[in-house]
């Protein structure tokens, strides 16, 4: 009788284990989004914003392979990261791109690249 108990306990801790186990269930691929992103915010650099721009290259490339979507957002701040080279045309091309992936953020990129026709 206590061998039964015994297993039934484990059991129900394995499961109870198992069913706590972190999981990624979001429908983005994020990849090291958020390690670049911090280390290029607190320390601003050439290094920092190519490792940064190269993560976000590979959360483009890499989503597809992970069965998940682009993040929104992720086309927009490349443009972001090409305006501070001065890459104006690479910039508007990655707000192209955004706009395309989600419509609904087609004011809002109309008027980034609006400025951007108006500044340069």
């Amino acid at each position: 009788m206590k061998s039964g108990i015994q297993k039934a306990l484990i059991l129900v801790c394995v499961i109870g284990m198992s069913a706590c186990a972190s999981t990624n269930k979001s429908i983005y691929h994020w990849g090291d989004y958020s390690e670049t992103a911090y280390n290029h915010k607190h320390e601003p650099s050439d290094v920092t914003r190519e490792k940064h721009k190269q993560a976000l290259l590979a959360i483009i490339e890499n989503a597809a392979k992970e069965n998940k979507k682009i993040p929104p957002g992720i086309y927009a701040e490349l443009a972001t990261l090409e305006l501070q080279v001065n890459n104006v045309v690479e910039a508007q091309a990655y707000l192209q791109q955004e706009k395309a992936l989600f419509p609904e953020s087609a004011q809002l990129i109309d008027a980034m690249l609006n400025k951007m026709n108006k500044a340069g």
